[in-house]
C-alpha cells in the first residue's frame, strides 16, 4: 500500500469513529516518491563561494520521505553520521533537528518547503566546539520514476 493510500485509510477510519479525529487532521508529506535531480550548495558566512554546486540524482522512496531521510545532509559533512530527531512534516513543509552526541557536539536544523514534484530548503549547521556555522541548501525536482532496482 502506497504512502498516500495509508493516509486515506487513516482518514476513513477516523471518519467512521475507529480512530481519534486528530489522526484524520494529519497530512502526509506532499512530496511524491520518485527519481529527483538535486542541486546542493554549501554556504559559509562571509565566503562568496565555498565550492561549486554539487548535482546528484537520487531515488526518494516513501519510507525516506516519511522518516525525513529524503531531506538529510547530502554534502561531505561529518554531521551526516548523527541521528535525525523531531521530524515534522505537512503537505508543504518538512522540518527536523540533528544532534550529535558528546560535549561540544555539532547540531543542525533543517527546514524545507515541499510540493508534489520537488522541494527546496536549508540545513543550518553549528559545528560544535569549532564555533563554526555553515548551511547546506538543496533544491530538488522530480524527473521520473525510480529505476526498478531502487524501489
Amino acid at each position: 500500500m502506497g504512502q498516500h493510500s495509508w493516509w486515506r485509510l487513516l482518514g476513513l477510519l477516523a471518519s467512521v469513529g475507529v480512530l481519534p479525529v486528530s489522526w484524520a487532521e494529519a497530512e502526509p508529506p506532499g512530496l511524491t516518491p520518485g527519481l529527483y535531480d538535486i542541486e546542493v550548495r554549501i554556504n559559509l558566512p562571509y565566503v562568496l563561494e565555498v565550492s561549486p554546486p554539487k548535482r546528484l540524482t537520487r531515488c526518494l522512496t516513501s519510507s525516506a520521505i516519511d522518516s525525513g531521510q529524503a531531506f538529510f545532509v547530502l554534502s561531505e559533512n561529518p554531521i551526516r553520521v548523527c541521528p535525525i530527531s523531531d521530524y515534522r512534516a505537512t503537505a508543504t513543509t518538512a522540518q527536523y533537528r540533528i544532534r550529535c552526541p558528546g560535549a561540544n557536539a555539532a547540531s543542525a536544523e533543517g527546514e524545507f518547503e515541499t510540493t508534489e514534484t520537488g522541494y527546496r530548503g536549508t540545513i543550518s549547521m553549528q559545528m560544535g566546539g569549532k564555533n563554526m556555522t555553515m548551511s547546506e541548501t538543496q533544491v530538488a525536482v522530480r524527473v521520473g520514476a525510480c529505476p526498478a532496482a531502487d524501489r
